[in-house]
């Protein structure tokens, strides 16, 4: 069975430097390779999604440009359909990857752009199996999830770092996966995200053990798989992307969640951050 997944929010194009070690102010520093691809929280995870077999659609500002035009033919390449939302440029990255696989991103995250939703968003969240967003582009995430609600689609948010927007969006939101870096203006993270409406809530912490919550006080610790890291760098963005898929096909939200740890820690393995060939190989729509 074939389902649906809205995503939307930041893609970008990322310079990335691999094996960049002994960064010092004021001096210059080697990287073994380098590379330009397409990137961003919610392009990565409509990309992990779409390979996962879901039909999928990014809502997303890319721009008319040939940096635009790179993340267009990327994201089409997986099998992603772009709905973009007005914009002149796309947003871009560097990354620095270190030989131990850790990463370090600098990005304007979008600029403050604020685009007005394309013609069709809401239709396609009121038709979608799961609608994600990371929050970036605020209005576009606004109209995407008030347009789920209504059709009462699951709705998902990532969280990686605080934004204004926030409590508005957050009512709107079902499930939330946080990083361990994600923190609230006041209070604690889980009981503020239940406070705003949000009823299911996993913490990542990249290596560490994953830990969510529930809002009828239900918790659990889930071990991620020990795996040999060559770059960590897109991995949370397969997470959120696979959890989607999972939750489309109809599994809870702990047992999605432990599918998409197995397929976020194999996304480690190889660069870039994407779920391992032999495992999609092998895995037959929501089966893991």
């Amino acid at each position: 069975m074939t389902v649906t997944v809205l995503c939307v929010g930041l893609t970008t194009i990322d310079l990335v430097y691999q094996g960049v070690d002994g960064l010092i102010a004021g001096a210059k520093a080697q990287a073994q390779s380098m590379t330009l691809s397409s990137g961003g929280p919610a392009a990565n995870a409509a990309i992990a999604a779409a390979d996962l077999g879901a039909a999928v659609t990014l809502c997303s500002c890319v721009g008319g440009d040939q940096f635009g035009d790179l993340a267009r033919e990327q994201v089409a390449r997986h099998g992603v359909h772009l709905l973009a939302a007005n914009s002149e440029s796309i947003p871009i990255s560097t990354v620095l990857i270190g030989s131990d696989g850790e990463r370090s991103i600098i990005s304007a995250n979008g600029g403050g752009h604020r685009p007005d939703a394309p013609v069709g968003l809401a239709q396609q969240a009121a038709a979608a199996d799961v609608v994600l967003v990371d929050g970036h582009y605020p209005e576009l995430a606004r109209c995407a999830l008030e347009a789920a609600r209504t059709a009462e689609r699951p709705t998902v948010i990532d969280l990686g770092s605080w934004k204004p927007e926030l409590p508005s969006l957050l009512p709107l939101c079902d499930l939330a996966i946080a990083s361990a870096d994600f923190t609230v203006p006041e209070g604690e993270v889980v009981s503020t995200l239940f406070e705003h409406g949000v009823s299911f809530v996993a913490i990542s912490n990249g290596g560490s053990p994953l830990t969510w919550h529930s809002s009828n006080g239900s918790s659990e610790t889930v071990t991620i798989p020990d795996v040999d890291v060559v770059a960590t760098n897109g991995a949370g963005d397969v997470l959120h992307g696979a959890f989607a898929n999972f939750i489309a096909h109809g599994d809870g939200p702990v047992e999605a969640l432990r599918k998409a740890v197995m397929f976020a820690s194999a996304s480690c393995t190889h660069w870039p951050a994407r779920i391992p060939s032999h495992l999609l190989a092998t895995t037959d729509s929501g089966d893991a």
